[in-house]
């Protein structure tokens, strides 16, 4: 399992504009900025769209996995919500997008993960490869940086890899014989592939990844 310091997400987001949500009625205006009512009124009018979402994955979470209902925690309302399995749980959100007031998002994350066999089950990764391209981890505390980088440089398979800014805030590593680039600051960790989104590459790179890092003294993992 996870290092029970950090947390693990997989995270996917799409949108379009607010008009095309479900929700969304002939009186209605699309908002022209950002404020707590915008977002409210943006949940409300995607709700549908949250809950069609929701019920599709719930679907195909009982054919691939033969889940029974005892199985399920499920609810949704005011434009999330949340499946919670054996394995692992779930959430989808509807929200405005910040960097465009007349857009949404739609994300999905998985927030934890149950057993240490989900990260390879192939069934988990034919479900959601489509709704998760990203794994995000975050840490408990904040981690020195500068140290991090450091070390890095130290090691001879990543010191090509790693660009950082000069206040040392953040860093990023592309790794191509991975397929990873990875984005680094004192609060997480961001990993996505760059070739198109495979969660079964993702989660595996991101191990092995994991496994080189900890030379540099990260030391994490997603299984025990």
């Amino acid at each position: 399992m996870i290092d029970s310091t950090t947390t693990v997400i997989l995270r996917g987001q799409s949108g379009g504009r607010i008009r095309s949500l479900q929700g969304f009625a002939k009186h209605h205006h699309e908002p022209d900025s950002i404020s707590s009512a915008t977002q409210s009124f943006v949940r409300k009018v995607g709700h549908e769209t949250v809950q069609d979402a929701a019920e599709r994955l719930h679907s195909d979470l009982r054919k691939l996995f033969g889940y029974k209902r005892r199985h399920f925690e499920y609810s949704c309302e005011h434009g999330s919500a949340v499946i919670k399995t054996p394995d692992f749980e779930l959430e989808i959100h509807v929200d405005q997008d910040e960097a465009n007031p007349k857009h949404y998002q739609l994300t999905t994350e998985i927030t934890r993960l149950l057993s240490d066999e989900i990260a390879q089950d192939n069934r988990f990764h034919h479900c959601f490869t489509h709704h998760c391209d990203h794994l995000w981890v975050h840490f408990a505390q904040a981690i020195d940086l500068e140290s991090k980088i450091d070390a890095i440089e130290d090691i001879d398979e990543l010191a090509d890899c790693l660009d950082y800014t000069p206040d040392a805030s953040e860093l990023q590593l592309k790794l191509p014989q991975l397929d990873l680039q990875i984005e680094i600051t004192a609060s997480s960790m961001h990993f996505q592939l760059l070739t198109l989104p495979n969660l079964g590459r993702l989660l595996e790179h991101s191990q092995k990844a994991f496994d080189v890092l900890t030379e540099a003294g990260f030391g994490l993992s997603l299984q025990g």
